[in-house]
């Protein structure tokens, strides 16, 4: 499910970053293919426009002079004067021949009205727009003819700018933009997976833990349902063991009724619905309350509960009352089921002290403890160890609704070692400002 999820997810993310990417390459392709053409145009309008004016001034052309010009600028150069054309064979000859793009150059040229014979009327000066020509070789080039009127007649020019090599430029350069583009969409893939990765992990894991829960929370919800079954069908075929069959099925249905109440606990704080009404506690009181109603339970079971307070009186706490006194609840319920078994010493200390701005309380039991490599799970939602097994009315429940309740409030509860074997629950609170 999340592997499909997460795919989508990040070809959603690359597309969309990849498509923008694209669009922002293309323009600065554009843009950068518009300046070197802009660049190539006006350097063949500087061209022409000395090649002009020497024609207007000068009266002869030095081969020396036209062969630098057309080699230092990828040109062809031909002039004539009253129709004979200057006797320069030019500097070098394209793959097409010289003829054949000359010839191109003057048809484009008569286009506009400019042919041979045509005369300047209103101005001295005769001259085509820039036009484009293409060779017999993919090869393209900017042409201007134009005809120039002199004191002995008139000089007619047509000027031939090779652009292959700015095209092949603009091609390298798209080749270029191209491969920058593919490498951007790649490192947008590596970072679009990254991020949904990072992002979705917490979602998962809350997918995980609540499909386990579920699975946890069936499992543990058959088992009364089939003791009460069970016991449904054994009073019909015998009437005579009804009460003690009805006191089973009142004993599971009191069983599940705990259980579907730990649930709904559990679900309202993960929906974070959790109702809280924090405000000014006394540890003190919490204590003495704790100690009168668990000091009978423990002496049921030939155990001492003892309690443990500070000299001086411990500061206020901010806290919810009801919730801390569940969560000490489920603690002292869980040192009396567990933290008597195989003690030396069967009794469990209730203690409170402060310290460093904090106020920590503590239930101790003398037990045999919990092995180092559980003690990260024992808050873990169904939890139970090898000892809890033979309580039937333990579900694993208690000790992580403990820690989200005091998660809730923002306390923290932790678990360490017993001096000398057992295990320590301590929950540390925030002395209220004020």
């Amino acid at each position: 499910m999340f592997h499909k999820f997460k795919q989508n997810l990040i070809f959603l993310y690359t597309l969309t970053t990849g498509l923008i990417l694209t669009l922002v390459v293309f323009m600065a392709f554009l843009f950068s293919a518009f300046s070197q053409n802009n660049r190539r145009e006006a350097a063949f309008q500087n061209n022409l426009f000395s090649l002009t004016s020497k024609l207007q001034t000068d009266s002869q052309f030095t081969d020396a002079y036209l062969a630098e010009m057309e080699l230092r600028n990828s040109l062809l150069i031909y002039i004539e004067e009253n129709g004979h054309p200057l006797f320069f064979p030019g500097a070098w000859e394209p793959d097409g021949g010289r003829d054949a793009l000359l010839d191109r150059a003057a048809a484009e040229a008569k286009k506009e009205g400019i042919y041979e014979g045509s005369q300047p009327i209103s101005s001295d000066l005769l001259k085509s727009s820039v036009f484009r020509i293409k060779g017999a070789h993919y090869d393209t080039w900017l042409g201007n003819v134009m005809i120039i009127r002199t004191e002995s007649g008139y000089k007619k020019m047509i000027l031939l700018s090779d652009e292959t090599q700015n095209r092949r430029s603009i091609l390298k350069t798209g080749l270029l933009y191209l491969l920058m583009d593919l490498l951007g969409i790649f490192l947008l893939y590596l970072s679009g997976r990254r991020f949904v990765l990072r992002s979705t992990q917490p979602l998962e894991e809350t997918y995980e833990k609540q499909r386990d829960f579920v699975s946890a929370a069936s499992h543990e919800l058959r088992s009364p349902l089939a003791v009460i079954q069970a016991n449904a069908s054994a009073i019909q075929d015998a009437p005579g063991e009804s009460p003690r069959l009805l006191a089973v099925i009142q004993s599971e249905c009191d069983r599940g009724s705990a259980l579907i109440k730990n649930l709904l606990l559990l679900a309202t704080a993960d929906s974070k619905s959790l109702s809280l009404h924090k405000q000014n506690l006394e540890i003190d009181d919490l204590l003495l309350h704790l100690l009168e109603l668990y000091e009978p339970v423990f002496l049921a079971k030939n155990a001492r509960l003892l309690l443990e307070l500070p000299e001086e009186t411990l500061p206020y706490v901010q806290a919810d009352p009801q919730l801390c006194l569940q969560i000490f609840t489920i603690l002292l319920d869980n040192a009396a089921a567990y933290g008597l078994e195989q003690s030396s010493s069967p009794k469990v200390l209730l203690k409170a002290d402060c310290s460093s701005g904090s106020v920590y309380v503590s239930v101790t039991d003398y037990g045999v403890g919990i092995p180092g490599d559980k003690k990260l799970q024992i808050f873990d939602r169904f939890y139970r160890g090898d000892r809890s097994r033979s309580h039937k009315e333990h579900f694993g429940l208690g000790l992580s609704i403990a820690a989200e309740l005091a998660n809730a409030q923002g306390l923290d509860l932790d678990v360490q070692d017993t001096p000398g074997g057992g295990c320590t629950f301590v929950v540390r609170f925030h002395v209220a400002q004020g």
